[in-house]
């Protein structure tokens, strides 16, 4: 309604003579013009205004426009059959399909009556759409009778299409809306397809314009570990700057189990949240929960955050958690972090404890950094040749529950220059210098030791970027080549504690290489299209035969090396030593045709001249409602799995989605989900079942679940 008031100022900034119209009539203007400021309207702007005749009468202070009443006022468009104002009362009155609209709202009433004074006012039998929710509303009479007061009547809600009838809407006999507060009606009804399912003598409803109190949609969901489960949440607004929610969990085998989340916004640079749960678990007979914090706070270059992530055992996540990025987690991670950066330097405090997850018995020897500090040196340039300065000083605590403690302190400097040479090659020499110390007690019987190590270095890297156009063929081609040596002398280091990958530095003498290729369609106007891709990664060490487990030692790319260590650990093997040739890593994409994806990438170990990975794939995606892929990988010694998806709107109203991961060196189907969604004549609405079977833990849930577009869901 706060639109409409603008729409009728718009009018009658035509009459008041601020308007480009063909006869020039000056009417004084109304207390509602007083306040364009915050209508988003401006006096200046040019109204374009066409109708078959205007009138003023200059005694009683009338203005009528009829005929084929159009105007448009910037984005904005409003069509009548006749339009009269009276200046003297502030009245005015629109008839005849009065018709308006603008970039995110249509009106479309009979006849509308309103005083700009008072701002009080009838709508008589007409729709609201507007676009950006969906919403379409519907009424015989709307009465303003205040600046944020409404009265319906025999008005009706919905966000899907009328052709003729809705496939679902509420219906209300009489409403009365206050803006900020509640809507109080009587006599709804819920009509699907135009039958009702849900009738209720009467009901408040939160309409305020900003956050609001009160219960939201409830979900409903059942698996093995929880049985059937209703999620029941509320809202709670606690003032400007703060909400937050409540949820109740009712589980038929673990029981009750709330949670509370509190949510806070202190200024534009600070916002965080606290979360809670603690509940009586049936099923274990023990006292089960979470607790979780977290905070970010940014002012200039000072920049500090916390997270706490406690939970009350390791299987937590696995049993009472649905999501998969929380169930996979080693540990439970809690931090600590502040920095401040200047022109040529950043300083780190951070305390860093680790819960240990895993169920492996023995002792803890869970490493936590209580605290470490860090200052980091950015690459700055000094007056000596072109020469660029880069490193990095550390301080650190490292705290165990059941081994040694450590501190130790750690030093890195690099020095570099970039010397350009043919056509886009560029050759970048360095020299670096690694020092540590380290202070710890492996037993109380053998006394504290202290110990240290200064590790020299040095290499270069030879790259170039390259691209080729090809005129006419709207066709791109880029190149990328990379080619470097790094040298470390062999340091003895064996008598030095492990805590992280810095603890030792292996010796090296390696060259590494790599090298992309792409092909894309250029066009102008349109994002770069690619057709082909390739990369290869490859490393060689003089040395070899050494222990891997610093960053040195393998500069691959750290999905290059994920792979490895993992078929490494999932084979049971120790981590692989340094071989003069490292695995080759290759990648290529090719897109052969719009919406079609294929990829192959692979390890390559030429020591044992065997392949360690492999994967292939292919997808066909021409949006989320129409999608296959299927993949087949393996990896030496470990696995060999085949994996697919498919979303696929089968038909207007029924989509069908299914997943599955099949292993095959086990036999079984370790993953897998089917699911359905309807969509009844319309996407406004729809009704969606899954079943989704795990064997990583072993657990089968069903999931059932109904939307409203617009209004909310029910179910996951």
């Amino acid at each position: 309604m706060n639109r409409l008031r603008r729409v009728v100022i718009g009018l009658l900034l035509i009459v008041a003579g601020v308007a480009d119209v063909s006869a020039e009539v000056r009417l004084p203007l109304p207390s509602a013009l007083k306040d364009l400021s915050k209508a988003g309207i401006r006096l200046d702007a040019p109204v374009h205004m066409t109708a078959d005749t205007l009138s003023y009468d200059e005694e009683t202070g009338v203005a009528v426009a009829e005929g084929n009443v159009e105007l448009a006022f910037g984005t904005r468009s409003m069509r009548a059959d006749r339009i009269r104002y009276d200046s003297a009362t502030g009245e005015a009155d629109l008839s005849g399909e009065v018709r308006y609209k603008d970039a995110d709202e249509e009106f479309a009433f009979d006849r509308i009556t309103i005083n700009l004074d008072s701002e009080t006012g009838v709508l008589y039998n007409g729709t609201i759409r507007i676009s950006s929710s969906n919403y379409l509303i519907a009424s015989r009479k709307i009465e303003k009778t205040g600046k944020s007061s409404f009265l319906i009547e025999q008005g009706m809600l919905t966000t899907c299409p009328c052709d003729p009838e809705p496939d679902w809407k509420f219906e209300v006999r009489r409403a009365r809306v206050t803006l900020d507060q509640y809507a109080i009606g009587k006599d709804i009804t819920f009509r699907i397809r135009g039958v009702p399912v849900l009738w209720l003598p009467w009901g408040a409803f939160p309409v305020k314009l900003t956050r609001q109190s009160g219960l939201l949609l409830p979900n409903f969901s059942s698996n093995r570990s929880r049985g059937y489960t209703l999620q029941v949440p509320y809202y709670r607004v606690i003032n400007r700057w703060s909400d937050a929610t409540v949820t109740l969990d009712a589980m038929s085998r673990r029981g009750y189990r709330p949670e509370a989340e509190y949510r806070f916004v202190l200024n534009p640079e600070s916002e965080g949240a606290i979360r809670a749960t603690m509940f009586r678990d049936r099923a274990d007979n023990r006292n089960r929960g979470r607790y979780y914090g977290e905070n970010v706070y940014r002012s200039g270059s000072f920049t500090a955050n916390a997270i706490l992530e406690v939970p009350t055992d390791p299987r937590y996540y696995l049993d009472l958690v649905d999501l998969d990025a929380l169930r996979a987690q080693r540990h439970a991670r809690s931090e600590g972090f502040a920095s401040a950066a200047g022109a040529h330097s950043e300083h780190a405090v951070s305390i860093l404890w680790n819960k240990d997850l895993q169920e492996i018995p023995g002792p803890d020897n869970t490493a936590q950094r209580v605290p470490e500090y860090t200052m980091t040196l950015l690459p700055a340039g000094i007056p000596i040749a072109g020469v660029d300065l880069s490193g990095e000083i550390s301080a650190s605590r490292f705290q165990r529950r059941d081994a040694f403690d450590e501190v130790r302190a750690r030093g890195f400097g690099e020095v570099s220059r970039a010397i350009p040479l043919y056509r886009s090659f560029t050759l970048v020499p360095y020299l670096f210098a690694d020092v540590l110390g380290t202070h710890f007690e492996r037993s109380p019987s053998s006394g504290p030791s202290d110990l240290g190590r200064f590790v020299p270095g040095g290499g270069a890297t030879l790259s170039a970027d390259a691209r080729g156009d090809f005129p006419g063929r709207d066709l791109v081609h880029t190149a990328g080549v990379l080619a470097g040596y790094r040298y470390v002398p062999k340091i003895r280091q064996d008598d030095l504690p492990v805590t992280d990958r810095w603890s030792r530095l292996a010796p090296q003498s390696q060259f590494l290489f790599t090298l992309s290729q792409r092909l894309l369609g250029v066009k102008d106007g349109a994002a770069p299209k690619e057709f082909l891709s390739f990369h290869i990664e490859w490393a060689y060490d003089l040395g070899g035969n050494e222990p891997s487990g610093s960053p040195y030692v393998d500069p691959l790319a750290p999905y290059v090396r994920a792979l490895r260590d993992q078929i490494d650990t999932g084979a049971g093997r120790p981590p692989k030593k340094n071989d003069a040739p490292s695995d080759v890593y290759a990648k290529v994409g090719v897109t052969p045709i719009e919406r079609w994806r294929f990829q192959g990438e692979a390890l390559f170990d030429p020591v044992e001249n065997s392949f360690t990975v492999g994967a292939v794939s292919g997808e066909y995606k021409k949006d989320d409602d129409h999608r296959i892929l299927g993949e087949y990988r393996v990896s030496r010694d470990l696995a060999e799995d085949v994996r697919g998806t498919f979303a696929w709107r089968l038909l207007r109203w029924l989509r069908l989605q299914a997943q599955a991961n099949y292993s095959v060196r086990n036999g079984y189907l370790s993953e897998g989900a089917v699911g359905m969604a309807v969509f009844p004549r319309s996407d406004c609405w729809s009704v969606g079942f899954t079943v989704e079977r795990k064997t990583q833990p072993d657990d089968t849930s069903v999931r059932l679940s109904f939307e409203l577009k617009g209004i909310g869901s029910v179910g996951n």
